[in-house]
């Protein structure tokens, strides 16, 4: 995430986003914890003024938006536990494991009972091509390969069965249009192509169909905004975000109902123009695999650079990132501890709420009725976990499940609903990749 137009020699997220945001950090307000006003766009001019074309299509969307949501919508009984997942998060069970080989940057998606842990970077720079297999019910690891070894890959899934790995950067640093499919039902590998090469797109995973959103195009206009619908047939639909800018959003869905936002992350304000403008995006756009369409919904509440989300119940939860200031008379970077909500049955963001620490790219990932947050710190290894029964974080007067080992840059996937598994990333602040797993089980069974 928060990758730039020259950032390809592999330096840190933030260094990436510092070198090329120099004209956001001027413009950003300093206040993690003031409401920015929203929405504010460029004019043709360069200047700065109210949307009111963005408030009356957000409006006149709304109804739209509301109505394909609520078609296919699946709410839990409130109150009561996900099926087969142990609701007491103190009886959740730790334990860890390796992967193959050490990596950061890695891909993740959950297929089933599988968790599939693609590319990456290694300790000396270059990409793996390697992908580790954790199999929940025999809880053994196997180990595969892509066909053509990446890092900043797209990872999802489609109906119970595929799991995709799709863009990246190959080894001259161009982005891709592979797509490389693995079947878990027959172990075997197969490629198709998405249709604009493109590194870093996001995946919705909509149960019957997966939508590969944006991305970093390579080109002038560097964020991209094309959109490719993979069916359970592995048949490739393309369309665009109707955004006005190309951004490169957080992807939080909910694959039972079908339903995906596609939201915060940071957008280019010059589109084709040499020199880039990037600042964070309150663009948001809905998609629902049931009418295979994308509308645009209301405006993210906060813009920030490096969030991450998950969604429970109806509930679409974003917490942690960061805003620059001016670098003299405020932080140059001040990451923050607010989680906004995004409620799918009312179409609304509700009043903010706070994680127990700030957090820059958490790794963040459901289980159960919980949306569990995890790493994006060096304050703490424990986790935030929001109940979307209650609305709330759980306020533990006892020990929390926690991390073992503090790591940037890793990746996180939960299988079954109930089993999340941590894997990869960097250690001692960004100096080693690391093989290390960590395993929370909540599974009844």
């Amino acid at each position: 995430m928060g990758k730039s137009a020259k950032a390809f020699k592999r330096p840190t997220k933030k260094q990436k986003e510092i070198k090329k945001t120099t004209k956001a950090q001027a413009a950003l307000t300093p206040a993690a914890d003031k409401e920015r006003p929203s929405p504010m766009v460029r004019t043709s001019s360069g200047g700065v003024s109210k949307s009111k074309s963005i408030r009356k299509k957000a409006k006149v969307a709304s109804a739209m938006t509301r109505l394909l949501v609520l078609t296919v919508l699946l709410f839990a009984v409130p109150g009561l536990a996900a099926p087969g997942v142990i609701d007491n998060i103190y009886d959740w069970v730790f334990s860890g494991a390796m992967l193959s080989e050490p990596r950061s940057s890695v891909a993740a998606t959950s297929v089933g009972n599988m968790a599939l842990f693609a590319g990456g970077r290694l300790q000396n720079g270059s990409y793996s091509d390697v992908v580790d297999i954790y199999n929940r019910k025999s809880k053994m690891w196997t180990v595969s390969r892509l066909s053509v070894a990446r890092s900043e890959i797209g990872a999802g899934s489609i109906g119970n069965r595929y799991a995709l790995f799709a863009g990246g950067f190959d080894a001259s640093f161009k982005p891709m249009t592979l797509v490389d499919v693995y079947d878990t039902q027959t172990g075997q590998w197969s490629q198709i192509q998405l249709n604009t090469p493109r590194a870093a797109p996001r995946l919705l995973d909509l149960g019957s169909v997966a939508a590969v959103v944006g991305g970093l195009s390579g080109d002038l206009q560097y964020l991209s905004k094309a959109v490719d619908y993979v069916d359970a047939n592995l048949t490739v639909h393309s369309t665009s975000l109707t955004s006005e800018y190309p951004q490169l959003g957080l992807p939080v869905f909910d694959c039972t109902s079908g339903i995906g936002l596609y939201t915060a992350g940071y957008q280019n304000n010059r589109p084709g123009e040499r020199f880039n403008d990037f600042e964070p995006s309150n663009q948001t756009t809905i998609f629902a695999a049931a009418s295979a369409s994308l509308v645009a919904g209301p405006l993210f509440p906060y813009p920030r650079w490096g969030s991450g989300g998950a969604a429970a119940n109806g509930m679409f939860v974003i917490g942690g990132g960061h805003v620059f200031g001016d670098g003299s008379s405020e932080p140059l970077t001040t990451v923050t501890d607010r989680v906004d909500v995004f409620h799918a049955q009312n179409q609304q963001w509700s009043q903010a709420l706070r994680l127990s620490v700030p957090r820059d790219y958490p790794l963040v990932q459901t289980v159960g009725d919980y949306v569990v947050f995890l790493a994006g710190t060096q304050a703490t290894k424990a986790l935030d976990i929001f109940d979307s029964r209650t609305g709330t974080f759980i306020v533990n007067p006892r020990h929390t499940p926690a991390l073992y080992t503090l790591r940037d840059d890793a990746a996180a996937v939960t299988v079954d609903g109930c089993l999340l598994v941590v894997a990869g990333g960097t250690v001692y602040q960004g100096r080693n990749t690391t093989a290390s797993v960590e395993i929370f089980d909540a599974c009844k069974s």
